[in-house]
């Protein structure tokens, strides 16, 4: 699974997958999904950091508190939860907005729905636990492709690559690079020159289909190193992969969205009153208006 930190774990196809007619409305309105996302992400990731930045105490069950190490986001696996909740988040992002834009009450349905939804989901989320890995491995950017004199045929042939910790996890295959070229000549694959600290080298994804991308190497390689890929000579492993899967999955103190909608609904009474003290002082003369 991907990290959090990655980007964002929904995209368009699974806001769409919910809802049909979303691009229709998204083209009516103006509304850029690939913005929703990421401000869906966003607002997730504040949520996210708030549990983080509390005490361990208050933050976690009592059996996470004698666990010196401090958590960070960068910790955070993407679960099938935490996409629904962005995914669900997202929808209610499109929809508030398309209600403002045209004031249609099927909007303002939806995205009450959704938002009902995407609340749910956060729930989910928190009742399964805070989804960790010890040593995160960050998702590669795509690596780069050239080519060397070689026995092939030409053709178009694609790759990705992942970085991989001293433990032998490797992280989120990178977004895929392709490159076309004539006989004669073979395919190298470099992984991007900034690795992450804690990366110790990187596993190559290649084929001739995008949905084929087969893992390579049987070792990790050294970073820095080129690969060269030759159809049918190499391992053909595993498909490429989505990452690292939770090590740790430590109970979260509950802080329902129940809990925080009641806390609002004080501080805005709170607020009334505050208001209503003003109003009468400004207008205790009578006149409405405030004297100095």
């Amino acid at each position: 699974m991907a990290l959090f930190v990655d980007g964002p774990a929904c995209a368009i196809d699974d806001l769409t997958d919910q809802d049909a007619g979303l691009l229709a409305v998204a083209l009516n309105t103006g509304i850029n999904l690939t913005t929703k996302i990421r401000l869906a992400q966003e607002e997730i990731s504040t949520d996210l950091l708030l549990w983080l930045d509390k005490p361990k105490s208050a933050m976690l069950s009592p059996i996470l508190a004698p666990w010196t190490p401090a958590l960070h986001i960068d910790q955070i696996v993407v679960t099938p939860e935490l996409k629904r909740w962005e995914t669900m988040f997202a929808l209610a992002l499109v929809y508030r907005d398309a209600y403002f834009s045209e004031l249609v009450d099927r909007f303002q349905f939806k995205w009450q729905e959704y938002n009902k939804c995407s609340r749910d989901a956060r729930e989910d989320f928190i009742a399964l636990g805070l989804p960790l890995v010890n040593d995160p491995v960050r998702q590669a950017g795509p690596p780069t492709l050239g080519t060397i004199a070689g026995p092939q045929s030409g053709g178009t042939f694609y790759a990705s690559v992942s970085w991989v910790n001293a433990a032998g996890q490797s992280g989120a295959a990178s977004l895929t690079s392709s490159l076309s070229f004539a006989d004669g000549n073979l395919m190298t694959v470099s992984a991007p020159a900034a690795a992450p600290n804690n990366a110790v080298g990187f596993n190559v994804y290649a084929g001739a289909t995008l949905d084929m991308l087969l893992l390579q190497n049987t070792v990790a390689l050294a970073i820095g190193s080129t690969f060269t890929y030759v159809p049918g000579a190499g391992v053909d492993g595993e498909l490429a992969g989505q990452g690292q899967i939770p090590e740790l999955r430590p109970p979260m103190a509950r802080c329902s969205c129940e809990a925080r909608d009641r806390e609002g609904k004080d501080m805005a009474g709170i607020t009334g009153q505050v208001a209503n003290l003003l109003v009468t002082k400004l207008t205790a003369d009578g006149s409405g208006i405030m004297r100095g």
